[in-house]
């Protein structure tokens, strides 16, 4: 019997560890990579009309991992049959005018998409625009659930007791071929920026970073290379840093010290070694570490910093930079949705990463069934299983097959709120654009918030 039970063991384990490498024979036109821990089931396949500039125009269907408080999103401003006071128009409180800074050249390679800087994210399902700030202003225009709409300022106007609020902001959108100036309350939407400052601060910092010391990063994906241990007993340390895919950070060079996880994909320094350590340092928090050498590779690493994208988790968006001529240029700004905080799924980590590989597609699996359920192309690995991509597609099954039905461009809730299983989705021809310019060696992933 015992006899019997181990050669069960050892057939399992087999058909265990060569999944993947039976799926890739299957599908070699599909499968790059199969990333089946954190990524799982992406609820938004359905086919989407592509918009024109004034990109999130239409109304969406409800999705049913959106939290939004019906109360608090009304389509009539939450006016109702309360008394309200009256504030003078354009009392301006506040003016967006995010800049690019002076020590970045624009210097566009991708613009599929007219994104303004400052923009202001509807979090209604149906909400009013009006020549003035006051519900008793005629309605000039309406905005749907998850629009971008181009931010000009905040400003005092009408008070609305149910909100104990008088701030509206003041937008400007396209209704046919006109441009219009109108006024949204406040509390019904979220401004939004592109923080170039503190993007550029981030590519400053980790250029300045590698130029002066020698870089690596730490590589323990799907945990190939071992097991960190468990940190007090736990599978997360003191800061939330998961074990999964992550290498202990021991504070003195010995396995009996005390140790913070450090994942994989992070960028270090290497500042000196012993027998079985390197001495890290990371941008990513403060202090020096020893980290054993199994865990560190030298591999493709980053000897000249040139291109970086800056994923920023807030706001939901991200910059592209490429330093040529001795100077850091912007070549891209666009929308991205990053990983949520939720059953099934993981944030998007901060800190800073190395392009560790690309794919060409990925797939995804069912996060109850673990069946194959879709994948997501042009796939850039950076941080364990997280990768920017493109926008996932389900396979359609039929008759025991699984039906590419093609790539899709767009999705009305790329650049709103965290969705994702960690990755970072962008439009499928950002990703495109990306998985081309990015280069392995070269490249950087900064997440900022």
């Amino acid at each position: 019997m015992k006899k019997i039970m181990i050669i069960i063991f050892f057939t399992t384990l087999l058909l265990l560890t060569s999944c993947e490498e039976r799926l890739s024979n299957m599908e070699p036109s599909v499968v790059d990579n199969v990333y089946d821990n954190v990524y799982g089931v992406e609820p938004e396949h359905e086919k989407i009309e592509m918009p024109g500039t004034n990109v999130g125009n239409e109304p969406l269907n409800n999705e049913s991992d959106i939290e939004i408080n019906p109360q608090d999103l009304t389509e009539e401003d939450g006016s109702g049959d309360e008394k309200h006071e009256e504030e003078e128009d354009d009392d301006v409180l506040v003016v967006f005018e995010s800049k690019i800074p002076e020590s970045i050249a624009k210097n566009i390679k991708y613009d599929k998409y007219d994104v303004p800087t400052d923009y202001l994210l509807i979090l209604s399902t149906t909400l009013n625009i009006r020549e003035k700030p006051a519900t008793t202003a005629e309605i000039i225009g309406k905005a749907h659930n998850f629009e971008k709409i181009n931010l000009i300022s905040e400003v005092k106007g009408e008070y609305l007791n149910q909100y104990k609020s008088d701030s509206w902001y003041k937008v400007t959108f396209k209704k046919g071929d006109t441009v219009q100036t109108g006024y949204i309350f406040a509390k019904l939407a979220e401004p939004r920026t592109f923080q170039f400052r503190k993007m550029v601060e981030g590519i400053n910092s980790l250029k300045d970073e590698i130029d002066s010391n020698s870089t690596a990063y730490i590589s323990n994906y799907q945990n190939r290379v071992g097991v960190a241990p468990l940190h007090k007993g736990r599978t997360q340390d003191d800061f939330g840093t998961m074990r999964y895919q992550s290498a202990p950070a021991y504070y003195e060079a010995k396995l009996n010290s005390g140790f913070r996880y450090i994942s994989d994909g992070t960028l270090v320094s290497v500042l000196d070694e012993t027998d079985s350590f390197y001495k890290v340092r990371t941008l990513n928090f403060e202090g020096e570490y020893y980290v054993q050498k199994k865990y560190v590779s030298f591999r493709e690493s980053v000897e000249k910093l040139t291109k970086v994208v800056v994923v920023d988790r807030r706001n939901q968006n991200e910059g592209v930079f490429e330093y040529i001529d001795e100077k850091w240029n912007l070549i891209s700004y666009t929308y991205a949705t990053t990983g949520a905080k939720a059953a099934f799924k993981l944030p998007t980590d901060l800190g800073n990463y190395m392009v560790i590989e690309k794919v060409n597609r990925f797939l995804y699996l069912d996060d109850v069934t673990k069946a194959i359920s879709g994948y997501a192309p042009y796939g850039i690995r950076f941080n364990g299983g997280a990768y920017i991509h493109g926008v996932p597609v389900g396979f359609i099954h039929k008759d025991g097959k699984r039906i590419d039905p093609g790539m899709q461009e767009y999705l009305h809730t790329i650049g709103t709120v965290p969705l994702s299983h960690k990755c970072v989705r962008n439009y499928t021809s950002h990703a495109k654009f990306l998985y081309d310019w990015t280069e392995v060696g070269k490249s950087a992933v900064i997440i900022i918030e």
